[in-house]
């Protein structure tokens, strides 16, 4: 029963191994079956990851830039950009220039905005950064011992975009 059992996995794993390598077989002088066309969102994301990574401290801009990514899928220029935040309140109140530093505390209000959290009694009474980012690190975006005044580096900002890019109840 286990030999036969046995057999049958191997013969299945054959079957779907041998199928996933002969896709696109038939295509074989076709040029146009093996042209790459690149996701635009994934191309973005990687300019700007790779733009951003390196930072010690990012600035709104940036933070702006990849929100845009999160929330609409691309990014044009900041200042349309940040026309579209504002308008969707997601960074209705922020004024912060475009070369200014963004503390964690700002990037947390945009991401407890753009999920619109409600589990947080004191983020909803009274909205503010502090409690954005208790918020934000409650429900595991920013690690628990954050302060709403920390510097975020790129490396931290991919992550936390990519946490909010990845979290069930972002609504686009």
């Amino acid at each position: 029963m286990k030999v036969r059992l046995l057999i049958t996995i191997v013969i299945c794993s054959f079957v779907f191994i041998i199928s996933a390598f002969s896709h696109g077989v038939d295509d074989a002088n076709d040029v146009n079956a093996y042209t790459w066309d690149p996701d635009p969102s994934r191309m973005f994301s990687m300019q700007l990851a790779d733009k951003v990574s390196d930072k010690s401290e990012v600035t709104f801009f940036d933070a702006v830039e990849f929100m845009m990514l999160v929330v609409h899928g691309h990014y044009k220029n900041f200042e349309e950009d940040l026309d579209f935040l504002v308008k969707h309140n997601i960074a209705h109140g922020i004024k912060l220039k475009g070369n200014d530093i963004a503390n964690l505390g700002t990037i947390s209000l945009m991401c407890a905005r753009t999920l619109k959290i409600k589990n947080s009694l004191l983020y909803n009474i009274f909205g503010g950064k502090r409690y954005a980012v208790r918020a934000c690190a409650a429900i595991g975006l920013i690690p628990d011992n954050s302060g709403e005044y920390d510097k975020v580096s790129g490396e931290e900002l991919i992550e936390i975009m990519r946490k909010l890019a990845s979290y069930d109840g972002l609504q686009r």
